[in-house]
């Protein structure tokens, strides 16, 4: 029940950060590491599939961090779709309604874009 209880909150707007235990034992040690630094990812925040790749430990490993998130059974709570290819631009989302649902969440959590698309970055 908490978790719907959650998830309610978080898109009627008032649940920024959730506080869900995660069972991460069927990952690899990789897998965990991504898993973990991706729910770490504040509201309204973006990260590069290379920055998580490097906090991860595996600096050149951007494309498997792809995978680990393709693979990602808790797609709001572990918030995948706040991972976002080095130039800003959307890639793969494996929640329904793939990309367009990944920007509309972004959208949601005030995050803007460019008018190519692209996520702008507040650096």
């Amino acid at each position: 029940m908490k978790a719907a209880e959650e998830l309610q909150g978080y898109f009627a707007g008032e649940l920024t950060e959730f506080s869900l235990p995660l069972d991460l034992e069927r990952l690899s040690s990789f897998g965990k590491a991504v898993s973990r630094y991706v729910a770490g990812i504040g509201y309204g925040e973006v990260r590069t599939y290379s920055e998580v790749a490097e906090a991860a430990g595996t600096p050149r490993a951007s494309r498997a961090v792809g995978s680990v998130m393709a693979a990602n059974r808790l797609p709001i709570i572990i918030p995948c779709h706040r991972v976002v290819s080095s130039d800003g631009s959307m890639c793969g989302y494996s929640a329904p309604g793939g990309v367009t649902t990944k920007r509309l969440l972004l959208e949601m959590e005030g995050v803007t874009f460019s008018s190519f698309g692209k996520v702008k970055r507040n650096e």
